[in-house]
């Protein structure tokens, strides 16, 4: 997988906000989205606002470990069992191991 949308929101007849998540050819992390709308034209003058914010590759492991710490301080999973569901459900190979 190298994009999956974030989110992609309407609100009201013109209002529509976009962000992407993307992996591009180096490796690096983008979060690329866009904005439109009467909303957008009120707080910048102009009805189109496009953004960018790049996360170079050597990074990402701090990011990924910072999000799964978020992740279980905010109780989106409580266990690690729960975490490996969720990969499962997202087609996320992994391997557990255990020792008692």
């Amino acid at each position: 997988m190298r994009k999956i949308n974030i989110y992609d929101r309407r609100s009201g007849k013109k209002d529509h906000f976009v962000l992407d998540a993307i992996i591009n050819d180096e490796g690096n992390l983008i979060l690329e989205g866009f904005d439109i709308g009467d909303f957008v034209k009120e707080y910048w003058g102009d009805s189109d606002y496009e953004y960018w914010l790049t996360i170079k590759a050597k990074h990402l492991n701090a990011v990924l470990l910072h999000l799964i710490k978020e992740c279980f301080d905010h109780e989106i999973f409580t266990n690690d069992s729960e975490f490996n569901e969720w990969l499962k459900e997202k087609g996320i190979p992994s391997e557990f191991s255990s020792w008692v």
